[in-house]
């Protein structure tokens, strides 16, 4: 539940971004957001309910953990060579988490 090396204390379900892509979001610090998967199939796959952490990561890029995210990663999103998961390259959209 702690994250010594990131000072996330206490969470799990958590996408720490960059917080100018946060302001370009119109997303708050501290939001409550789901995350969805960007992939060609038509399927959508969500991550409901994470809250979001302003952290100094590259812009353009959200970080979170595994397996708490492993709902995003299409089965057929998979190395060339090895055919392990892209879990390291999936696109997500930040969504307003509705009330719940």
């Amino acid at each position: 539940m702690n994250d010594r090396y990131r000072g996330i204390h206490d969470a799990r379900r958590i996408v720490m971004v960059n917080p100018d892509d946060l302001a370009d979001l119109g997303i708050a610090d501290r939001d409550l957001v789901d995350l969805v998967s960007v992939w060609t199939d038509g399927s959508e796959r969500r991550a409901p309910g994470f809250r979001v952490v302003a952290y100094p990561a590259a812009r353009g890029s959200a970080a979170s953990y595994y397996p708490e995210t492993n709902v995003l990663v299409p089965l057929d999103s998979v190395a060339e060579i090895s055919n392990t998961p892209t879990s390291k390259g999936v696109i997500v959209r930040l969504e307003p988490a509705p009330l719940r």
